[in-house]
């Protein structure tokens, strides 16, 4: 019989899965619609914008398409995808985390430069967000480098009784060594959530401050504003939701630096239940990738009329066509009925 837990554990992965695979791939199709119409006005902050939330998405979809391998593995009881795939998880899954952070970060920035620095603006624009990507991108990689370069697929016997082998268990997991480890913990906690909590919080701060103290300027001079409070209201809600997901993953990586049974001492708990709060805090980052586009898009109304007006446009002229657009048109309205019937499916 399999486990109650089991199951709602892969339950759990698949729910979030779903939602933010088909979220990102709906974000993704509308930016792309949005890029390639040339008939819509949008200003350079919104172009500039939108990049960023392109480059997240991908990102977060493919931290998300890393789950089913996980899912594999928890009703498999190994790891049945080869060396090869193994690498690629942990490579992946890895960089693709900490990029999207660092992603998020770069967002927070430029944000309160268009807020607080719109006459300044012409500063940030000298850069190229395609070398800043990438340059983001190769820090990333090398950060991550030790526990990609440890990642491995590892054969364990499983025996009977009498000593005979019964079963051959394959494993996928990164041994960085017990001399690296500390070193390595420290400064991808350091680089991948206190200096983005940092910016990203202090950033914020400054742009709630300055929406309080001074409405009428900000609204004349810097357009992303139009509802003060609902500004407030969604850098508030993005930095909470930020919080939430990682703070808890980050506490748990650091205690990995003390051994189970001892923590279990410390703690006065269970060894089982200290790897179930383990596993839930590895699992939260997830959720991070899986409602980004919630806060960034869903409820970001200049997307959703943008995306609006292009849409309609190019349904209107690709009728009888099959250029990119009406590809992309079809996809999207694809995607918008996923989204319909999961959410109806979940309120039954």
């Amino acid at each position: 019989m399999i486990p109650g837990y089991f199951i709602a554990v892969v339950s759990v992965y698949s729910i979030v899965f779903c939602i933010g695979f088909a979220g990102n791939v709906w974000l993704i199709l509308t930016l792309v619609l949005i890029r390639i119409d040339k008939k819509q006005p949008v200003t350079s902050n919104f172009k500039r914008m939108n990049q960023y939330l392109l480059s997240l998405s991908v990102s977060d979809l493919l931290v998300l398409c890393m789950i089913p391998m996980l899912v594999s593995y928890f009703i498999n009881g190994g790891w049945k995808l080869g060396f090869v795939m193994c690498k690629v998880f942990w490579t992946v899954e890895n960089v693709n985390k900490l990029l999207s952070v660092a992603i998020l970060t770069i967002m927070s920035v430029e944000r309160y430069m268009g807020i607080c620095k719109p006459f300044n603006q012409h500063i940030g624009k000298q850069h190229n967000i395609v070398y800043l990507l990438l340059t983001t991108v190769v820090v990333t990689f090398f950060l991550c480098l030790p526990i990609i370069y440890y990642s491995e697929t590892m054969h364990h016997d499983i025996l009977t009784e009498n000593g005979s082998v019964l079963e051959v268990k394959v494993s996928c997991n990164s041994h960085v060594p017990d001399e690296i480890l500390p070193f390595f913990i420290l400064y991808m906690f350091v680089f991948g959530f206190v200096v983005p909590v940092i910016l990203i919080t202090g950033t914020s701060v400054f742009i709630v401050r300055r929406v309080r103290r001074n409405i009428g300027s900000i609204r004349r001079h810097s357009p992303l504003l139009s509802r003060p409070n609902r500004v407030i209201r969604s850098i508030s809600s993005v930095v909470v939701f930020h919080f939430a997901c990682w703070t808890p993953f980050w506490l748990a990586v650091l205690l990995t630096l003390t051994s189970t049974a001892q923590l279990a001492d410390f703690l006065t708990v269970s060894p089982k239940t200290l790897a179930l709060v383990r596993m839930v805090t590895s699992f939260l980052p997830y959720i991070n990738s899986a409602g980004n586009w919630i806060f960034y898009a869903a409820l970001n109304r200049r997307i959703q009329s943008t995306s609006r007006e292009v849409r309609e446009r190019h349904e209107r002229q690709s009728v009888s066509n099959n250029d990119a657009s009406a590809v992309i048109i079809r996809a999207l309205s694809i995607t918008r009925s996923m989204k319909k019937s999961f959410r109806s499916t979940s309120m039954e």
